[in-house]
């Protein structure tokens, strides 16, 4: 660990890293869109479906969709997690298989077969939902959209035994927008868009990052917090970024509180190094 960051810990009276992203998923910080897209996901779950979640870079899309996972009862749903889709179909077939206790293989027909098997097993058998849910998906081809869309496909005229969730940045919709991709937005019955935190949820999710740290009091004045949504858009990666650097800053300048000189100092040295 770097001695600035053991240093910043001690002086401030940290108990862990503050504003760190590594939050395990029950002590995350919930927002009101949060829990709109936990319920949405729900019933979704219940029709089976796909469903598209888009956000901008930082607005917290993976770590909800980690969230919702950690809630959901582990003996009646098997979910696998794709976060790289560059690695084309095949690629994500042989993935899925490995989470799913699953052999793995090279050839594309023997995974579809396979996974398909074993996924109407889950359901009619067992009475298991399988999840697949691919994150980054603004990087996908049409190609590869159009074949996952087509493994969604099981018996005719029956309820799909599968779930898919893609998540990615705004990018994506012009994709699925595309003449060739009218089957697949046709078959997206679920869109939600991650904006980010109100204003009113700053100071609270700010709070709640100090508190899993160790500190209860309140080391942002105000003013300060207003900054931080206002140049973070409400965006929670920007938002810890600025945090973090402020504390840093008060531990080199030996201040105990985070003021509005102090955040514009940073907002420079931000806006400098933008600007290399």
């Amino acid at each position: 660990m770097d001695s600035q960051q053991i240093n910043m810990r001690q002086a401030l009276g940290f108990t862990r890293e503050p504003f760190d992203k590594n939050v395990p998923a029950k002590k995350l910080y919930i927002s009101q869109q949060m829990k709109q897209l936990f319920l949405k996901l729900s019933q979704l779950l219940h029709r089976r479906g796909i469903a598209l979640i888009t956000g901008e870079v930082g607005a917290g899309k993976s770590t909800a969709i980690r969230a919702f996972t950690e809630q959901l009862e582990k003996n009646l749903f098997d979910i696998a997690y794709i976060a790289d889709p560059t690695i084309g179909m095949r690629g994500i077939l042989n993935s899925m298989a490995i989470q799913l206790n699953l052999e793995g293989g090279y050839f594309k027909w023997q995974l579809l077969d396979k996974l398909k098997y074993a996924i109407e097993k889950n359901s009619y058998d067992f009475k298991k939902t399988t999840i697949l849910i691919i994150d980054e998906a603004q990087h996908m081809t049409t190609r590869t959209l159009e074949e996952l869309r087509l493994f969604t496909n099981f018996k005719i005229d029956s309820q799909s035994p599968l779930n898919l969730i893609l998540i990615g940045q705004p990018d994506v919709h012009k994709t699925i927008r595309l003449h060739s991709m009218l089957a697949l937005s046709q078959r997206t019955n679920f869109r939600y868009h991650l904006s980010g935190l109100d204003k009113s949820e700053v100071k609270s999710y700010v709070a709640h990052h100090l508190e899993l740290a160790g500190r209860t009091d309140q080391l942002f004045t105000d003013d300060v917090i207003l900054e931080i949504f206002q140049h973070a858009k409400g965006i929670p990666r920007i938002i810890n970024n600025l945090c973090y650097d402020c504390l840093l800053e008060i531990c080199l300048l030996n201040k105990n509180i985070v003021d509005i000189p102090t955040l514009e100092k940073i907002l420079i040295q931000c806006d400098n190094i933008q600007n290399i």
